[in-house]
């Protein structure tokens, strides 16, 4: 049977089951209703109007989020655990989320340079991790990015309820942290995608994930330096479908990538563009710092040479026809927009606790609906 046919537990049953009280279960139940119901902007007043005539519904939720003392870490781990059940991952995603903000009082929010947009935005950054299979991204786990002022300033730390073991850590040191989790509950870990947008450090997560043994592909600028491997290298051929005028890089000494893949890994600009089909590049490198080999992959989806993307990966030769079907699907405008649709974005409260507890909501919500289930609304909320 499809894993979207699936009879599976409704989440508030099963990802909820250990909240001790009825009454947060109950109220699970209504949020996630009301995520998936409620059109627009999913404020707490829309969400409860959606969903039950009860007065007194707004203030429920709100306390239920922001003020009800429960850990949202264990509902996550049994999130990943079910939509894992249900849907085959190819990789496990790991990218940043700009969530835009108004005001300076929400826990985290901060001006940042975002190279999407092209501007400087008021905005909290988010890095989450997401199971990518057939089904397409679903959102598992989160980090929120806090700059030192946020960490170092008590009043501000008490202000948004950080805990007192929640230190700063930069959006790469949050990055490692998700796949450190990941690595921890997932049996066989698949390879590690990471968008890194230009907040996640592309060198020092390469570093990190090669240090704990993990297969990764990961997002690199365009300008990141690296150097042909030697043709000594019995893994240097420069494209894993070699086209036969592609020479074999003769130097050593870096390059940009950009440079590299125009040079030796362009593909032809006679051959046309499939519509909706990218064309691949490719070629060893040596890994910065490093005396390792990696493939560079080049992504293009016009004729103008440069290349969309350009990606690293360690994975071995035999696995590279499966990197380029992983990296041909994998489009960091693509992650997290269904989380945004379903008000990630929205949430109004301050807290640390509230955010966390509002995403991990909306993550439940997310899969809930890719994998074509109904939320079930224990009766009598209100």
């Amino acid at each position: 049977m499809h894993p979207a046919t699936e009879r599976v537990p409704p989440p508030a049953q099963r990802l909820f089951a250990h909240l001790p009280r009825a009454d947060q279960r109950r109220w699970a139940g209504v949020y996630l209703k009301g995520l998936l119901t409620t059109q627009g902007k999913k404020s707490l007043r829309r969400i409860a109007a959606s969903v039950t005539p009860s007065p007194t519904a707004p203030q429920s939720l709100q306390q239920f989020v922001n003020d009800s003392v429960w850990p949202w870490r264990p509902v996550r781990a049994e999130l990943a655990r079910w939509v894992a059940e249900h849907t085959a991952p190819h990789a496990w995603t790991l990218s940043p989320v700009v969530i835009p903000k108004r005001g300076a009082l929400a826990a985290g929010v901060h001006r940042r340079f975002v190279p999407a947009v092209g501007r400087t935005v008021n905005c909290q950054l988010a890095v989450g991790a997401f199971l990518s299979g057939d089904l397409g991204d679903l959102s598992v786990d989160w980090r929120l990015y806090l700059p030192r002022r946020w960490t170092e300033d008590a009043a501000l730390r008490h202000q948004a309820r950080i805990p007192e073991v929640t230190g700063h850590a930069t959006a790469t040191e949050l990055c490692l942290a998700l796949a450190d989790r990941l690595a921890r509950t997932t049996p066989e870990m698949p390879p590690v995608v990471v968008h890194t947008d230009g907040h996640i450090d592309a060198t020092a997560v390469i570093e990190g994930l090669d240090a704990r043994g993990l297969d990764w592909i990961v997002a690199v600028p365009d300008t990141l330096p690296l150097s042909p491997a030697p043709a000594t290298d019995p893994h240097s051929h420069p494209h894993p479908h070699p086209h036969p005028a592609d020479p074999t890089p003769p130097q050593t000494v870096p390059e940009s990538a950009n440079d590299l893949l125009r040079r030796y890994a362009r593909p032809s600009v006679t051959t046309p563009l499939a519509p909706g089909r990218p064309r691949f590049g490719a070629l060893r490198v040596l890994l910065p710092a490093h005396h390792r080999t990696a493939l560079l992959v080049g992504v293009w989806t016009t004729p103008r040479p440069r290349p969309d993307r350009v990606w690293l990966t360690n994975l071995p030769p035999a696995w590279h026809t499966r990197a380029l079907a992983v990296i041909g699907t994998a489009t960091a405008a693509r992650v997290g927009v269904a989380e945004a649709e379903l008000g990630l974005h929205d949430f109004a409260g301050r807290s640390y606790p509230g955010w966390h507890r509002h995403a991990t909501l909306v993550s439940v919500a997310s899969a809930h609906r890719r994998l074509g289930h109904e939320v079930c609304l224990a009766p009598g909320a209100g």
